[in-house]
C-alpha cells in the first residue's frame, strides 16, 4: 500500500485499526510519485491497487471501498 498526502500519524492510526498486515509506505510527492504513482497511471485519489510480487496489477479501483478491497485480497489468497 502506498499513501500520498496523509500524515504519518493518520496513516499509522488507520493501519493499526484496519487489521491489514501487508507492507505500506508513504508515497510523497515529486521523486517518490515519479517512481510509484506515475508508472501505475494514478490520476485520482484514492486509487487502490493490488499488485503481486512480480508487479502484475491484480485489482484496481478508484475511490475507497473497503469491502471490495478485502474481497480482492481474499481472491488473491491474502487473509
Amino acid at each position: 500500500a502506498v499513501n500520498r498526502g496523509d500524515s504519518p500519524e493518520v496513516v499509522g492510526r488507520f493501519w493499526n485499526e484496519s487489521g491489514f498486515t501487508f507492507p505500506h509506505v508513504l508515497g510523497g510527492t515529486g521523486a517518490e510519485y515519479q517512481k510509484i504513482g506515475k508508472p501505475y497511471g494514478v490520476a485520482a485519489y484514492p486509487t487502490n491497487y493490488l499488485v503481486d510480487a512480480t508487479g502484475k496489477v491484480l485489482w484496481r479501483k478508484v475511490a475507497f471501498n473497503e469491502k471490495a478491497m478485502r474481497d480482492a485480497l481474499k481472491s488473491a489468497g491474502i487473509p
